[in-house]
């Protein structure tokens, strides 16, 4: 009885490799039934601005600095999306609601009645990039932002490196009242 559970098992064990090579000789002798696997990937769209603030533009001498340019910050945009265009609106104050780009007088100061407190100053955006636009005023304005092709010579991608400039009046220090002014100048920017 033992020998024929032996003799059983061993025949069972021959019929499943018989069938184990029987199946794969199938797929050694002939070619898959695909020829080829694709494969797709996808670049995402990436727009980046960035604003970097001067920090020297934090702490200066305005009676020194009369009649010169101050650099506020710089700026770089980078846009691998073909079709976008960019526009950057350059508007005085935190919140972009002034008259005019300007110095003031901090509240906290001492003002006598014939002193001046209010410094206006222009402001300058400009870049290095050939192709791109700069901008100058004492009040909000608008500047195209961006030029195709001078990244990597790639036409796909519209980039633009400048400054933020503070352009300084001759101004008589004498009529001012002394103590800390402060500016904004707000950014923003549009998609066309």
């Amino acid at each position: 009885m033992k020998e024929h559970r032996l003799k059983k098992s061993i025949q069972r064990a021959f019929l499943f490799i018989a069938a184990s090579v029987f199946c794969a000789f199938p797929l050694i002798a002939s070619p898959l039934p695909f020829t080829n696997v694709e494969v797709r990937g996808q670049m995402p769209v990436q727009e980046i601005f960035r604003v970097q603030q001067n920090l020297a533009a934090l702490n200066f001498n305005l009676a020194e600095s009369r009649n010169s340019i101050v650099q506020v910050g710089s700026y770089t945009l980078v846009s691998n999306n073909a079709v976008s265009q960019f526009r950057m609106a350059i508007r005085p104050g935190e919140f972009g609601d002034q008259d005019q780009f300007a110095f003031v007088l901090d509240q906290n100061e001492p003002l006598l009645p014939s002193q001046l407190s209010v410094i206006p100053f222009t402001v300058r955006v400009s870049s290095g990039i050939s192709g791109a636009v700069s901008v100058s005023g004492r009040q909000a304005m608008e500047k195209d932002l961006g030029v195709r092709g001078v990244y990597g010579n790639n036409q796909a991608i519209l980039y633009e490196s400048g400054e933020i400039l503070a352009e300084i009046p001759d101004f008589d220090p004498d009529l001012y009242a002394t103590g800390w002014y402060s500016a904004a100048i707000q950014l923003s920017i549009e998609v066309l």
